[in-house]
């Protein structure tokens, strides 16, 4: 009989709340639901009391007046009426709407700064007009790796192609530019003249390039070097700059923005390449160092162009079989290296992804906790007529406005984190860093983030508030709560949620932590932790021509060797694993050997070396003898090679004694073979390398490479003036093993540092979920913890069954993060190294980290558990 009135009771309550004003204030839908209650209690039939309740309150045919008003109001004014009571709502409690806001602002600040670093570095088109005409051309070895073409690659393609509009070259270089009585070092790149016609960019002020060679020698200058060196004098074009002891003429300011082809090393200067190569370097078609794009002519298509490119390409090779016999060419269009770029986005997405997402979840717990002590405000709204489908809009609304108030301020955090590159910007001889900037794509993303999170953690609180009890709430019956705090629910699944993902990205940070300190161990071919010091010359920039340039250096060094405090001195022509790019390579003939598809030679880096090299980097020789001082022009040439090259084109022998043919022209004797040294960077796979003495291979600049017993800024001052006393005009940077090994290094410390900071914020912020939820459950189960204390429970009882809950959640959320780990860790193979990315230990640590956090956030909400006073909590209730 009771369960029949009750079912009466709601369901009227229910009929009686859809006729009626949603806005009635909450004492109003009191009222109506009691008045339902006492008409029952006084033996009315439900209609009976339904009708005495109605006309209590101001009548029925008042009560059905205001609600057809109500239904005809359009939604716009709905919609600003939910915003109003939402922003009271957000005004009432103030330290839920503070916390709320930072905690979504981290998630989507981070997500947008993040964004802007992988549009700026992948994503962003070429900087021309219409990017998705353009192209980049390519030479493919039968190796299959993509390299860049020649200059007399260029001039063929260019007249025989009618697939492109036109087509450019450029290469980067670097100069001194004489201003305001010192040096600056800048980067600049030599360019065909249509460069920027091909482009479609104008100067901010003066004129392009010209067709042709005018005389003088000409220069475009950045926007950002106009502003630096020369602040921004409207008067410099037309004006003469000195480069490097040459004079040039300003024809041109590039447009503002403008930062040149490569992305995080931005342009200096432009200059004409025919007027800054020689003849004989433009001629050259075995010098591969052009980049070069083309703009594809209206109605063609990729397809077609690439057919006729491999025309051309054959058509070459069969004119110059010596230099482009194995060569074929190709093309990069904009969606193929977007789609190239999309693997790396999207794992630098996901990561702060994870962050975003627990962040919502941190919130969604926040609002499930605000819901339970909100259940008799939404009965009373649903008593007096409010659909669910309306209050879950409210409520969503409510969520909205959290959420652009968190974006606002999110985007001001990401404009900070951005304006911390150049801090983060490892050490350079020039300015690095990429075009960060919140352009519209960024906003775009963020409007999309803020959107996607009103979703994930407002949503599921809003419909379990809509489907709140109305008679059980206005009774203030909190029964059903309490059972529900006994069992698993929503707000632990969150908490769980949380833990996981903090569990995946701890163990994303473990193994790249435990990658760094592999690849610090490794070995690098030479002896990282000596005190050298790099002095790079370049004789040939003061006038000295190639026999001046190789004395200069011999006297340089012979002068540094018998300075106090220096144990070793020697002469290269680059130091390994510099900043100077991949290093030269030359064609080489091994007789005997068997190459594919008819080469007649294989490319292989070089470097050139005095006898003091191997000693003083301490690179080890295997076998053979080291270069000394009879190795001279007119001796019998030499040769040192890795041993990679050793056991590749000599198996199963010695390689001592054997020629290879440099060049095409000039036979080398092969001397010594020497350990597998880093190139380029830590990383990559060993390969063949030769060294020639520098004494039979000379160049118009070099590296003096100097050992000192101590490191000290006033042993640097004293080995530059003694260089500097030999010629002041000779240009001198100075760089050191530090200096080397920090640039090496930086991208594993940059990737390790950001999934440290990164994993270390989710987990701080699950750690924060777990202990709301913990502390939620011991303030509303303190009447169940005092009588059990009454009864004599011990204290350390209750601690233990607190803390128990705690890392139970906390283990249950780690063991599930274990998967989507492993997923994770499969995607990232390419950037571990020296571990496995099933590394036992990681896994193991990154489980036993997550148990000590669930605890650590346990401890307090346990502790107030367990020093609760039995009789006040009972006296309380």
């Amino acid at each position: 009989m009771n369960k029949l009135r009750g079912f009466w009771i709601r369901f009227l309550g229910f009929f009686a709340g859809r006729r009626v004003e949603e806005e009635f204030n909450a004492e109003l839908a009191a009222h109506l639901a009691l008045a339902i209650e006492d008409g029952e209690h006084a033996g009315l039939t439900p209609e009976e009391a339904r009708r005495r309740a109605l006309v209590q309150l101001g009548g029925a045919e008042q009560t059905r007046q205001a609600h057809r008003e109500q239904r005809t109001l359009p939604w716009f004014e709905t919609f600003c009426q939910d915003v109003r009571f939402g922003l009271r709502t957000m005004a009432n409690s103030p330290g839920f709407t503070a916390v709320a806001v930072l905690t979504l602002a981290v998630g989507i600040g981070a997500n947008s700064a993040v964004f802007s670093v992988a549009e700026a570095a992948l994503l962003r088109s070429w900087p021309a007009r219409d990017p998705g005409r353009i192209v980049r051309l390519v030479s493919r070895t039968p190796q299959g790796e993509s390299v860049n073409l020649s200059y007399a690659d260029y001039r063929d393609l260019a007249a025989q192609s009618h697939s492109f509009d036109e087509v450019l070259v450029c290469d980067r270089r670097g100069k001194d530019l004489n201003v305001d009585g010192g040096t600056l070092a800048v980067l600049d790149d030599v360019v065909s003249r249509n460069y920027f016609s091909v482009l479609g960019r104008e100067p901010r002020v003066g004129r392009n390039f010209s067709a042709a060679a005018n005389g003088s020698p000409e220069v475009i200058v950045s926007e950002t070097l106009w502003r630096r060196a020369f602040h921004a004098d409207p008067s410099l074009v037309g004006r003469q700059v000195v480069l490097t002891r040459r004079a040039y003429t300003v024809i041109g300011i590039a447009p503002p923005g403008f930062r040149g082809l490569q992305r995080g090393i931005p342009t200096d200067l432009w200059l004409p390449v025919d007027a800054e190569s020689s003849p004989a370097e433009l001629a050259d078609r075995k010098f591969r160092g052009f980049e070069m794009l083309g703009r594809l002519r209206n109605g063609v298509t990729l397809e077609q162009a690439q057919v006729e490119l491999a025309t051309i390409a054959a058509r070459l090779a069969a004119s110059y079989p010596e230099a482009d016999k194995a060569q074929t060419i190709g093309l990069i269009s904009e969606r193929a290296r977007l789609r190239e770029a999309m693997v790396p986005t999207l794992l630098l997405m996901a990561t702060v992804g994870l962050v975003l997402l627990i962040c919502c979840a941190n919130v969604a717990g926040m609002l499930l906790a605000r819901a339970e002590k909100r259940r008799k405000e939404m009965a009373m709204r649903l008593a007096l007529g409010a659909g669910r489908l309306r209050l879950v809009r409210q409520l969503l609304t409510e969520s909205l406005l959290l959420a652009f108030a968190a974006s606002a301020l999110g985007l001001l955090l990401a404009f900070g984190i951005l304006r911390l590159q150049p801090a983060l910007m490892p050490p350079a001889q020039f300015e690095l860093g990429l075009d960060l900037r919140l352009d519209p794509a960024a906003l775009a993303f963020t409007t999309a983030v803020s959107l996607f999170a009103v979703l994930v953690f407002g949503l599921v609180p809003a419909i379990q508030s809509a489907r709140t009890g109305v008679l059980p709430a206005l009774k203030a019956d909190e029964q059903t709560g309490r059972r529900l705090l006994r069992r698993f629910t929503l707000r632990d699944a969150l908490v769980v949620a949380e833990i996981a993902l903090s569990t995946v990205l701890l163990t994303v940070t473990g193994l790249l932590l435990r990658s760094l300190m592999a690849s610090q161990r490794m070995n690098l071919g030479f002896d990282s932790h000596r005190r050298l010091y790099f002095f790079d010359l370049a004789p040939g920039i003061a006038g000295y021509d190639l026999t001046r340039s190789a004395q200069f250096l011999r006297e340089a060094e012979t002068r540094i060797a018998a300075t106090p405090g220096v144990v070793h001195a020697a002469i290269a022509r680059r130091v390994l694993l510099s900043d100077s790019g991949g290093g030269s390579n030359l064609r080489v003939s091994i007789p005997g050997l068997e190459l594919p598809q008819e080469q007649q030679s294989v490319p292989i880096k070089l470097n050139a070396v005095d006898e003091g090299y191997f000693a003083t980097v301490g690179t080890r020789i295997l076998e053979g003898r080291a270069f000394n001082g009879a190795d001279t022009a007119a001796s019998t040439r030499v040769a040192a090679i890795s041993e990679t090259m050793a056991r590749r084109y000599w198996p199963g022998q010695s390689a001592i004694g054997h020629e290879i043919e440099a060049a095409g022209k000039d036979s080398w004797q092969i001397v010594a073979v020497v350990e597998d040294a880093k190139i380029n960077n830590i990383h990559e796979g060993p390969e063949p390398y030769i060294y020639f003495p520098f004494a039979q291979s000379p160049t118009v600049w070099g590296t003096l490479i100097v050992e000192t017993t101590g490191g000290s800024a006033a042993m640097t001052a004293r080995l530059r003036q003694e260089i500097q006393a030999l010629d002041p005009n000779v240009p001198i940077e100075v760089r050191n093993m530090d200096y080397l090994m920090e640039q090496a290094f930086w991208s594993e410390r940059m990737s390790a540092g950001f999934a440290s900071v990164v994993s270390a914020l989710g987990l701080l912020l699950g750690a924060i979920g777990l202990y709301v939820v913990v502390a939620a459950v011991v303030s509303r189960r303190s009447r169940e913890i005092g009588i059990r204390m009454a009864l004599g429970a011990a204290r350390r009882d209750v601690l233990r069954m607190v803390l128990f809950r705690g890392l139970r959640l906390g283990v249950v959320g780690a063991l599930i993060g274990i998967l989507p780990s492993l997923a994770v860790a499969r995607q990232m193979a390419s950037m571990i190294y020296g571990v496995s990315r099933y590394d036992p230990l990681t896994y193991a640590g990154s489980a036993l980290f997550i148990a000590v956090v669930a605890l650590a956030a346990t401890w307090l909400p346990a502790r107030r558990a367990a020093s609760l006073d039995p009789m006040e909590s009972l006296r309380a209730e």
